[in-house]
């Protein structure tokens, strides 16, 4: 029975994970008003409900995330779902940017993503995606059948990485992993539709300035050639040409159906990814939309009152598709008004690299005005925190290890871009405060104990920022003692 509901699962959900939607960016919708008996989530949640011996339904979700609000309005809103998920589970709603690290550590892409754990809170199964009345109903009695049954989905083998420091410094496996990385890309350039793979498109501004900067020869010609063919797709596709800003990404490998959310971290990279291919391979239109989306980003995504950037624009499938004299009869999608320190962080960080190309002076006050928001947090408060509301004026929720490595890698790019002492310190502040919160001795790299300490993407992602920052400014390390650093 459960490989069948499996199968037909996969087959129907509406949209599943993709792997470059790693941010974890959300944003959730209000779920107060549901009739499924939701508990907000805490760390403790899971623990404290074991005691009902109920399978869990774990629910992420994003307010900018259109999906998030038909799953909502079209499922969760029928009698025979809500009453049976109220019998039958522990229900748990996780706001995905508030609550990022539990995100992470259910290793979620996408939204909304859901979860089911065992009764003994172990993971019975997970998808990305949204399901209507009929399927989710199947999915929901199956998964209680089967967990009283005692039977699991079968799924693929995980295979267990445990990380063990090395003695020494291997130049070489640096070459072999970039070698390794780039042959992959290169394996997986879509040179018919361009972009990456054959499903979902989007474009991935780091992936793509590492790509370029990484290879030379007949590789860089085609690193080059393929980025601008898809950066050409990505502006026919996914961007906007009436109020500026790149879309989320597309359904399809020949980029149809775009997924409406604007996210002001993934458009900061583009502008630059645009202006870096504006002068490997000059085209007038990369540079008109680079300008034409920071205009977007500095009016839209901004907020004056606050003195910072925001983070996202929600999506809408209608508004889009009207021309600019009907847009002005039409209210635009809601800008959410939280700001998150990761979002923000990268967000910024791409736009400090993206004054190096245009002379924009109202573009550089409000990066340092946005930087320097962040500055008075970490000002008043001992430890950073992870979001902003805009509404209550507040700062609320704990950073995680990724948060603080962002911040780290943004105030020190900021401390050098602008010869800035005070953002100097704050970098040194923070790298001490990772140190002793999230440095292992024993393994000699950070990790956050409430993740996967074995996770070994996640892993190299936060460590290698750290890494950067100190090969550039040994200084900064405070306890020299605890972090060996080899040149």
């Amino acid at each position: 029975m459960i490989p069948s509901q499996m199968n037909y699962l996969k087959k129907n959900c509406l949209f599943f994970s993709i792997i470059f939607l790693s941010y974890g960016n959300s944003y959730a919708f209000d779920h107060h008003d549901s009739h499924v008996n939701f508990i907000e989530y805490n760390k403790n949640i899971i623990f404290e409900n074991r005691v009902q011996k109920k399978p869990y339904f774990l629910l992420f979700a994003a307010e900018w995330c259109h999906w998030c609000h038909i799953f909502a309005e079209k499922t969760l809103t029928k009698k025979k779902i809500y009453s049976y998920l109220n019998k039958n589970f522990v229900n748990i709603f996780i706001d995905a940017d508030i609550h990022s690290s539990a995100y992470k550590k259910f290793k979620a892409n996408g939204v909304p993503y859901t979860v089911f754990l065992n009764p003994d809170s172990s993971v019975y199964y997970k998808y990305s995606g949204t399901l209507y009345e009929e399927p989710f109903f199947e999915v929901i009695e199956g998964v209680v059948k089967n967990i009283k049954r005692g039977v699991n989905v079968d799924g693929e083998e995980i295979i267990q990485f445990e990380y063990v420091p090395p003695k020494k410094l291997e130049l070489s496996s640096l070459y072999e992993l970039k070698k390794t990385f780039i042959n992959g890309l290169l394996d997986n350039l879509d040179w018919k539709e361009y972009g990456l793979g054959k499903r979902e498109k989007t474009i991935l501004p780091e992936t793509y300035i590492y790509f370029l900067n990484s290879t030379d020869g007949e590789e860089k010609e085609d690193a080059v050639l393929w980025t601008s063919k898809t950066l050409s797709k990505a502006i026919e596709n996914i961007y906007d040409p009436i109020e500026g800003g790149f879309f989320r990404f597309a359904e399809t490998r020949d980029w149809d159906i775009p997924h409406f959310e604007k996210m002001a971290d993934l458009n900061a990279g583009i502008i630059l990814l645009l202006y870096k291919m504006d002068q490997l391979q000059p085209k007038k239109s990369f540079k008109r939309i680079a300008s034409q989306t920071t205009a977007y980003l500095s009016e839209t995504l901004y907020d004056d009152e606050v003195g910072s950037f925001l983070s996202f624009q929600e999506a809408d499938n209608y508004y889009y598709f009207f021309n600019a004299k009907n847009r002005k009869n039409k209210k635009s999608p809601h800008v959410i008004k939280n700001i998150y320190i990761n979002n923000l962080s990268v967000t910024l960080s791409y736009l400090i690299d993206v004054l190096d190309y245009a002379n924009d002076e109202n573009l550089k006050n409000k990066i340092k005005s946005s930087i320097d928001f962040l500055y008075e947090m970490l000002s008043i408060n001992k430890k950073p925190l992870h979001y902003f509301n805009t509404t209550k004026k507040q700062w609320l929720g704990e950073a995680d290890l990724q948060d603080l490595a962002l911040l780290t890698k943004l105030f020190h790019k900021a401390a050098i871009k602008f010869n800035n002492k005070k953002y100097k310190h704050v970098s040194s502040n923070l790298i001490n405060i990772s140190i002793a919160e999230y440095f292992n001795k024993k393994k000699q790299i950070f990790v956050d104990p409430e993740l996967d300490e074995n996770d070994f993407e996640y892993l190299m992602g936060i460590n290698s920022i750290f890494t950067s920052i100190f090969l550039e400014n040994q200084n900064y390390i405070k306890d020299k003692k605890s972090v060996k650093i080899e040149s």
